[in-house]
């Protein structure tokens, strides 16, 4: 319960950052760098990125419909992130639903750390919007991340709103 307390009070001292983009108009390609999608946590191979999923508790993010998007240079996975297309959203840190109704919702990136810094997380950005749609892709981020929102913005997202 003093947990609960806290969270909703910090909503109040916290900037989010909502960004949109449409796909590119032309696909991005890397050399040596590919983007996979995985609907559940049964067709992923990879032992470390399962490991991971089920230490930080992630994977029941699969049973709502959330798509884990991730980046491999070569075979080493570098950075992940996911993706939702329901139609409303409840953004945690601000305690506040917001309507993604005919969008794709980018959320929860994470870049390993040996490979932080080096341009990966836009990149995957890049890879994430060659998907087939016509949906406008959404990101949001935390105001004080700032090597996230530098990221989203390399990656030619428009900053839509600030709640």
């Amino acid at each position: 319960m003093l947990k609960n307390f806290i969270k909703y009070f910090l909503s109040f001292l916290q900037t989010v950052y909502i960004f949109e983009s449409k796909k590119n108009k032309k696909p991005i390609k890397y050399k040596n760098i590919y983007l996979k999608k995985f609907k559940s946590i049964n067709e992923i191979k990879n032992k470390n990125l399962k490991d991971y999923l089920i230490k930080e508790e992630k994977t029941k993010r699969f049973r709502k419909n959330c798509q884990l998007l991730t980046l491999f240079f070569k075979k080493d996975l570098v950075s992940m992130g996911w993706m939702n297309e329901g139609i409303t959203w409840h953004i945690g840190e601000k305690n506040k639903k917001i309507d993604i109704k005919d969008k794709i919702l980018l959320f929860d990136f994470y870049t390993l750390e040996k490979f932080q810094n080096k341009g990966y997380y836009n990149k995957l950005l890049n890879l994430i919007k060659n998907l087939k749609t016509k949906k406008i892709f959404l990101i949001y981020s935390l105001k004080r991340n700032k090597a996230s929102v530098k990221g989203i913005l390399r990656s030619n997202f428009k900053l839509k709103k600030i709640i």
